[in-house]
This record gives structure tokens, sequence and C-alpha cells, in this order.
């Protein structure tokens, strides 16, 4: 009972800061996230370590400095997103597709022509949240249903919380654990899919392949579900501007030459890890560090045993 309410105060909380981030700029919002993200990064040593630490795994060229700071950039991300998020409780549509724009929204209406449904790729970078919120409003023009697989949250009230706002323009949720099925269902039907692959899989159940040149486990199922039921598979991350919107360049991850075998799910699941690299590469600060990818790992592609990371 005591974990519930402290659950519950802990929403309340957000949703007064949500209430007086109404009435502050909206390109205020980096000072608001710096100040979140620096909270959350003395609160919690935790989680600055891990986030310290799988950056030394995915840039040991670099220094100890240039690690730390990027981590800093990280939790100060973190901070804007939630900002953001906080703001989906009041903020227009008009004023959304206005923050996230996409520089070739034309590939959704290509990509739907085929109708075969559609499967939207993304990571845990930039703004996810309002990128598939974006992307429901996009596709909602053309009449195809959105469903947004989640991850549920360990707060249950914060879970019901944030899935209100995930869903105020159309799109529907369904949780991870039931991802299976409800991405059958929606492509039999010729809708949309959106989910992020990016985090770590259970490694009983994943397919081994090198990120950042570490073997890591990886979801096999959005390249598993794509392969059977042949549907376009849309990449879009949301790149954070100097001013405070985003732009979020569409491309098509290859699939057609593929066959629906193991090795064509293991070849399209590296085709989406190393596109997803090239991203963070390119902005690492945008990237979700504090989550343990790399907490299983393997010596080599072929090796049966699975290392702990300690």
């Amino acid at each position: 009972m005591g974990a519930r309410i402290v659950q519950w105060c802990l929403v309340g909380l957000l949703r007064i800061i949500g209430a007086a981030l109404r009435f502050v700029p909206w390109r205020w919002y980096r000072s608001v996230g710096w100040a979140l993200g620096r909270l959350w990064w003395w609160a919690s040593p935790l989680r600055r370590r891990v986030a310290v630490e799988n950056l030394q795994q995915a840039f040991p060229e670099h220094s100890h400095s240039w690690h730390v700071q990027v981590a800093r950039q990280c939790c100060t991300n973190a901070g804007i997103v939630l900002a953001e998020i906080l703001s989906l409780a009041w903020l227009r549509a008009e004023e959304l597709e206005e923050r996230v724009r996409f520089l070739n929204p034309g590939l959704f209406a290509e990509c739907a022509r085929r109708r075969r449904g559609l499967l939207l790729l993304s990571g845990h970078f930039g703004n996810w949240e309002w990128l598939a919120c974006a992307a429901g409003l996009a596709l909602r023009r053309l009449e195809i249903p959105v469903t947004v697989i989640v991850q549920r949250q360990a707060n249950a009230a914060a879970d019901h919380w944030l899935n209100r706002y995930r869903t105020r323009w159309g799109n529907r949720t369904v949780d991870l654990e039931h991802a299976a099925w409800a991405l059958a269902r929606a492509l039999q039907r010729r809708e949309a899919v959106a989910l992020l692959a990016d985090q770590r899989a259970k490694p009983e159940t994943a397919l081994w392949l090198p990120f950042f040149g570490v073997v890591v486990p990886v979801h096999a199922m959005p390249a598993a579900v794509a392969l059977r039921f042949r549907v376009p598979i849309i990449l879009g991350f949301a790149f954070r501007q100097s001013d405070g919107t985003y732009v979020v360049p569409l491309e098509e991850l290859p699939s057609e030459d593929l066959p629906d075998t193991p090795e064509g799910v293991r070849e399209l699941t590296q085709r989406y890890l190393q596109r997803l690299e090239s991203v963070i590469r390119q902005r690492p600060e945008l990237w979700l560090w504090q989550h343990r990818r790399w907490k299983y790992v393997r010596p080599t592609a072929d090796a049966s045993s699975v290392t702990p990371a300690p």
C-alpha cells in the first residue's frame, strides 16, 4: 500500500510540473531539461555509472572526461524528453507537428500504397515519445491506425498516466509481452505498428549480434514479423535541433531481398543494428545510455556462453 502511495505521489508531482510548463515558452524547455537532467545525474549514482560504463564500452577511443561529458548530456536529453512528455497533457496537434518535422513524409504514403501494413522502427533517441505521436498524426491522414508497442513501467501509476498521453491522438498501445500477437493482428489488418528495438533482449530467446563491436542479445521479433508478413519497414530517428525542434529523416530498411528464414531474420536484424549504431555515432548524447545494454555479452558471434557484465 505504501509503495502505491509513493507511486501516485510521484505522478502527482509530475502532473503539477506539467501544468506549470504550460506557462513556460517551449524554447525554455532545454533549460528545464538541463535542471531535471542534473537532478537525475546527482540523485542516481547507479544510472550515472551505467551511462559512463556504456560509453566506455561503445567509444573506447575517447577519454574518460569525454565519456563523463556525454553521459551528462545524455541526462540533459532525458530531462528535456521528460519535460516534453509532460507537455503532451495540453499540447495541440498542430504544435506537435511544428516541433517534429519529417524530412520526407511521402515515404509513409509510398509504403502504404503496397497495402501490406507498415512497421515503424526507431530507438530511445531524441524524443521517441513525440516521434510516435507525430507519426500517428501523419498516418491518420492516410487513414492508417497505429499500434505502439510499449514496455510496461515498474510504476503502475506512471504507466497508466504515460499511456494516456501516448494515445491522445488515436494511437493504441500494447505491452511488450503481448507484442507478437498485436503485431500479427495489426499487420493482417494492413495497419501500422511502431516499436523501439534497441534495448536488451532476454538472453534465452534473443539473437546474438554485434553492436558497437560487442556481441549482445537483440530482439528478433520485429524482423521475424516483417519477413513473415512482407511488410515495409520505415526507420525514423528524431534529431533535436538548436531551436529545440526535431527533424526526422525517414528511410526504408531493405528487406525484399531476404527470405523468411532464420538467416533472413538474422540479416534484417543486423541491418537495423547497423543503422541504429550509425545514428547514435552521429549524436551520442541523444541516446539513452543509462540502460544496461551490455549487461550480457558473448566473446564472439559463435560463442555459446553468456557472460554477464560486472
